[in-house]
């Protein structure tokens, strides 16, 4: 049942990120075409179109959306679907380490995670989602396209409280994975890593 939802929330995760990146390059290509259009003009077959890339002029709010859209592709993508075993890790002296030993490490880490992001989610929370300031403070750029209201700075940090809620959740599904595995079990084909860290 475990391995269906931590498959069912990477799919989901993948899903989310490719739309991202898909919008991303769109936006981007957008944002060459403004910018660099009234410079080809005089290469376009009809005169509207040519007098049309003419007026075009370039879009500022494309640099702020990318990042904003890049910051939630970071945090999403770290934090569901991407295994550690695809980081850069110094695993050398936990790799020494006898299975027992390595196993209560990682259960002892993977606690500490999860204590830690247990007790910084509601402060983190209240910092983005309850704090005026964040309401207040707004993404000059950046407007909502139905209302034209500006969008709130705090839609640049939400990432992060996904991305602790997802920690938790990949953690605890680690936790019980080392907590129910026998002498020898959770290993990756090497033999050199937990289920914790997979």
């Amino acid at each position: 049942m475990l391995s269906k939802l931590s498959s069912a929330i990477s799919r989901i995760s993948e899903f989310v990120a490719a739309t991202i990146l898909a919008a991303i390059f769109i936006i981007f290509l957008l944002q060459i075409f403004t910018r660099y259009a009234p410079k080809i003009a005089w290469l376009a077959p009809l005169a509207a179109v040519e007098a049309w890339m003419t007026s075009l002029v370039p879009i500022g709010w494309t640099v702020n959306l990318i990042s904003l859209l890049r910051v939630w592709l970071i945090f999403i993508g770290c934090s569901t679907f991407v295994r550690d075993r695809d980081h850069i890790v110094f695993d050398v002296f936990f790799n020494a380490l006898p299975y027992g030993a390595r196993r209560g490490l990682g259960m002892a880490t993977g606690a500490f995670l999860i204590g830690v992001m247990l007790y910084a989610f509601g402060p983190t929370y209240d910092a983005i989602f309850d704090s005026r300031l964040m309401d207040l403070k707004k993404i000059q750029t950046l407007s909502l396209p139905i209302t034209g209201d500006r969008i709130p700075v705090k839609w640049l940090f939400a990432p992060f409280v996904l991305f602790m809620f997802a920690t938790v959740i990949r953690y605890g599904i680690g936790l019980y994975r080392l907590s129910t595995a026998g002498p020898g079990e959770g290993h990756d084909d090497d033999g050199s890593r937990t289920a914790l860290r997979g």
